[in-house]
């Protein structure tokens, strides 16, 4: 039976939009570079995910910044990452809308007596900005860099339960990465739905919806 649900924010309940890419054409743009955004931002995205998983635990902002610097010296870009990270950082407190089926689905949990929290790969920082932006009022907020491990490092996961003393069989993990919402909270044997609201995921082998509304079926 699920009492408590663990949401993903960023892709959701929150729609993240392009903020990312623009950031890094602008970053471009004031280096004078004919690097594509869409491109470099890919190729940044994958260099900072590696580098989440080595220690010590840093920063979502710090790495930005890290793995900007590993991408200036590939590309021989003579600039200084931590200067020029500027945009990106900025665009993590940039406007996120949240998605129409989210505080119906709240609410749901709320009549059902269902305890919910946010688990999101992200700064306390931008994540509380985004909140209270909404005005969206959620009991419990884990963070990576209060948990000190990101996803899909089990530590994540067994820290939460650890503070809220939640059993894993009565946990329920929602999100829109198959790697960090699903495969890694089914790792240490937690209940988990992929979120697939671009229906990208044909056949995955978890549970599949295809936007919150599907959740109840699940409850």
């Amino acid at each position: 039976m699920t009492r408590h649900v663990l949401f993903d924010c960023f892709g959701t309940l929150l729609d993240t939009g392009s903020g990312s890419v623009l950031a890094t054409e602008w970053i471009l743009q004031n280096l004078s570079s004919s690097l594509d955004p869409k491109a470099f931002y890919a190729e940044w995205k994958k260099e900072k995910k590696q580098m989440m998983h080595t220690a010590p635990f840093r920063s979502e902002k710090v790495l930005f910044a890290e793995s900007l610097g590993l991408l200036f010296k590939r590309y021989g870009i003579q600039a200084d990452p931590g200067v020029e990270v500027k945009p990106m950082i900025d665009s993590l407190f940039a406007t996120r809308p949240l998605f129409p089926d989210v505080r119906e689905t709240l609410r749901e949990l709320d009549r059902r007596g269902i305890d919910y929290a946010i688990a999101s790969t992200t700064d306390t920082d931008s994540l509380l900005h985004y909140l209270k932006e909404a005005e969206l009022s959620v009991p419990l907020v884990f963070t990576s860099e209060n948990l000190q491990a990101y996803k899909p490092d089990p530590r994540f996961y067994q820290t939460i339960l650890e503070q809220t003393g939640w059993q894993i069989s009565e946990c329920l993990f929602v999100g829109d990465s198959p790697e960090d919402d699903v495969f890694g909270p089914a790792a240490i044997g937690m209940p988990a739905i992929l979120l697939d609201r671009k229906g990208s995921h044909q056949d995955f082998p978890h549970p599949c919806i295809g936007s919150l509304t599907g959740l109840a079926e699940y409850l």
